[in-house]
């Protein structure tokens, strides 16, 4: 398919969809008839959480199955208006189809790389490491080593890339040099986030992002030997404890924050990417499709906020 005729079909997409949505907002009308016809306890809640969070707006699973069998419940419960039921069906159908184009389009592959030499990244890679409190002197803490090392191996990443900053709305931040769209990451663990060869899953028992190394064939590798190989005559080797840090030794660590500042990333874009590499893995054979985890979709936001975010993904 060629872009023109991949814009076409998204305009088309667009307008369908924004057709299906403005007769929805005309069957509830306002908020309050959303209570009345919703008849289960919480159903409003789980509705709009899962459209306004996940499926309209993110797009995570990215597979038309997942997204009839999470939308299913709330066109099925008793009570619900026709008018309701209809359109939720038209969106329903729409979002198979889109879900599937959009997959693609924020791959996290080797040619999505964060822009290194760019002054406006920079700009960013410096304001996220001052931000969160990364910086020490001449040397940079990297958030998921939980090591001070050299301050040009440690980047202050876009976690949404910078390319894509066009669909930021999309996960409801409106800057895509938002600080809390960036981590300071050692670079070759920054290569492997923007590959797709790791993710972080979330634990809400310690309330802590936890690395999962996506492709098994870097396990054994040392961090050093990719930082030599990407950077060059640039790299700038670690304290000797972590010369010989491989992948295998990060996998299932946590990300370590300053306990002082209360600056965290944006769990929905980090659950975003987690969701793309997991696509991406199960296409290379690098995981099994039996291997999921726990969507971390909300950032503690109330109904009003999560729907702001759904009505401005509609813009």
């Amino acid at each position: 398919m060629t872009r023109s005729e991949a814009f076409i079909i998204d305009a088309v997409l667009l307008l369908q969809m924004t057709d299906a949505l403005a007769k929805w907002a005309a069957a509830l009308n306002t908020f309050d008839s959303i209570k009345h016809n919703f008849r289960a306890p919480g159903q409003v809640e789980k509705a709009l959480n899962s459209i306004a969070l996940d499926e309209r707006v993110m797009l995570f699973r990215g597979s038309e199955s997942d997204i009839v069998e999470r939308l299913s419940p709330y066109d099925q419960v008793e009570g619900t208006s026709d008018e309701v039921l209809t359109a939720l069906v038209e969106i329903k159908s729409l979002l198979q189809v889109h879900s599937a184009l959009q997959l693609d389009r924020f791959m996290y592959t080797e040619g999505k790389i964060t822009r290194k030499n760019d002054l406006q990244a920079q700009l960013f890679s410096r304001s996220v490491k001052t931000q969160y409190g990364a910086v020490q002197g001449s040397k940079c803490w990297c958030l998921l080593t939980n090591a001070a090392l050299p301050s040009s191996t440690v980047i202050g990443s876009h976690l949404f890339k910078w390319e894509w900053s066009e669909y930021v709305h999309l996960l409801g931040f409106e800057n895509i040099n938002d600080v809390k769209n960036g981590l300071p990451l050692w670079k070759p663990i920054e290569w492997a986030f923007d590959t797709s060869r790791l993710c972080f899953t979330f634990d809400k028992t310690s309330d802590k992002f936890i690395a999962k190394i996506m492709d098994p064939s870097i396990l054994t590798q040392k961090l050093v030997d990719i930082g030599l190989e990407k950077m060059g005559t640039d790299w700038k080797r670690p304290p000797y404890p972590l010369q010989n840090l491989t992948f295998q030794d990060i996998d299932n660590s946590a990300l370590e924050f300053d306990p002082g500042r209360p600056l965290r990333p944006y769990k929905r874009v980090l659950n975003f990417q987690a969701r793309q590499a997991r696509a991406y893995a199960i296409r290379r054979g690098w995981q099994p499709a039996s291997w999921d985890f726990e969507d971390y979709l909300t950032e503690g936001m109330d109904i009003s906020e999560k729907l702001k975010i759904w009505y401005n993904s509609m813009h």
